[in-house]
């Protein structure tokens, strides 16, 4: 019988499949989680100009005291440009929106609620023509300082930068429409099996909803792909060619479920294995089969058939595979991995390095169900935090023991 390949040569396989897709200027609004591939430099300060932090007035803070009125001369809002003049007249104030640029002269802002009367009497439509201060003020007060929390020409991203939510919205603040990133990747999903029927179907006899296709699919679009989805649901070849052969044709990566072990009906081990895909054992438990290649320029991963296999199986080379062809830089196959404490006991039969569903309990970390990591366990997968690996010869892990993790 042949050597079991092991887990981290066949991580380092799937990885040397991976480039990083083309750059492109996308729009903001169609750049979240995708990867910068330019540094980014701030096109304006942020704030643009000094500008009230509340509703109120702007003051010389030494004209300021409790009971002693000053005159107000004028009237500023978001949006206005403050043309009051250089010259400050001591003894006035100027009342501000928030977000007003604060006139010259001024250096701090009395908020309303610090006046007479308040709001009721002062936020009127017309500014009224004094107010009465009821405390002091500091210098500085309330005013937002322009470029104070970034200058013109900084450089506000690296290359490589994911960009989230706070990215996009910062990126606009920075005068940009637009971003230079990795252009979304396109992964096709193709789940294979006769005994497949689409969720919500009644089901006849012998079969199975398509839970994998469905799963991988929301794996990827989670960590923002464009996925094109596809079942086949027979063992046929020729079938599966056309579909195959249509996803590859349009996508960046192309992902299989099922029919890549020793069955006699496995389709897409009899299909691909004379195009390029070498299909192996792989000393891991779930998951020991494995496809792997490039056919016509496009990496193609083939996963077993078994919910939990593929779950597994996607988390340590579908979705690291996935990072690269964002722009990410690979990983090597041990940094992949912390530590935690195991929690409780629990066994394992020798001979495959196991990834065990895991949660993180009171003591530390314990399998996620009774069942352990048996690979048809799907219903109990999502209170799963991490992968727990126990090595190949190790039979027993005990409470307290230091234990390899992959945190989900």
């Amino acid at each position: 019988m042949a050597e079991l390949k092991s887990v981290a040569q066949h991580y380092a396989d799937v990885m040397d499949m991976g480039a990083a897709v083309p750059v492109a200027d996308i729009p903001l609004q169609e750049a979240h989680s995708l990867r910068l591939a330019a540094d980014v430099y701030s096109r304006y300060a942020i704030p643009p100009f000094t500008n009230s932090a509340m509703d109120g007035f702007a003051v010389r803070a030494g004209d300021v005291r409790p009971s002693v009125a000053l005159t107000v001369r004028a009237d500023v809002r978001a949006g206005d440009v403050a043309r009051i003049g250089h010259e400050w007249q001591p003894g006035t104030a100027v009342r501000v929106m928030t977000g007003a640029p604060l006139p010259a002269g001024a250096d701090a802002v009395l908020i309303v609620e610090n006046t007479e009367g308040g709001q009721c009497a002062n936020m009127q439509p017309e500014p009224p023509t004094q107010i009465v201060p009821t405390a002091e003020v500091r210098s500085g007060a309330h005013v937002r300082l322009a470029g104070e929390d970034m200058a013109a020409g900084d450089l506000a991203f690296t290359a490589g930068t994911l960009l989230t939510a706070a990215h996009i919205g910062a990126l606009a603040a920075l005068g940009y429409g637009s971003a230079r990133v990795y252009r979304r990747v396109r992964v096709g999903v193709l789940a294979t099996g006769s005994e497949l029927a689409a969720p919500g179907e009644p089901l006849q006899p012998g079969h199975i909803p398509d839970s994998n296709s469905y799963m991988v699919a929301a794996l990827l679009t989670e960590r923002g792909a464009q996925v094109q989805r596809r079942s086949e649901h027979s063992d046929i070849e020729a079938g599966f060619i056309d579909v195959f052969d249509e996803l590859v044709a349009t996508n960046d990566l192309v992902i299989t479920t099922g029919g890549v072990s020793a069955g006699a009906f496995d389709v897409v081990k009899a299909a691909l294995r004379g195009r390029g895909v070498h299909f192996e054992k792989v000393k891991m438990q779930p998951g020991k089969p494995q496809g792997w290649g490039v056919v016509n320029g496009t990496p193609v991963l083939c996963l077993p058939g078994n919910p939990v296999s593929v779950f597994v199986s996607m988390q340590l080379f579908g979705l690291p595979l996935l990072k690269i062809l964002q722009g990410e830089a690979a990983q090597s196959y041990d940094s992949c991995f912390g530590e935690a404490v195991a929690g409780a006991q629990w066994r394992h039969k020798v001979g495959r390095t196991q990834f065990l569903p895991a949660v993180v309990g009171a003591d530390g970390v314990e399998p996620a169900t009774a069942g352990g990591s048996g690979s048809h366990l799907i219903g109990s997968l999502p209170k799963a935090k991490l992968l727990a690996v126990t090595p190949a010869d190790q039979e027993l892990v005990r409470a307290g023991e230091r234990v390899k993790v992959l945190w989900l």
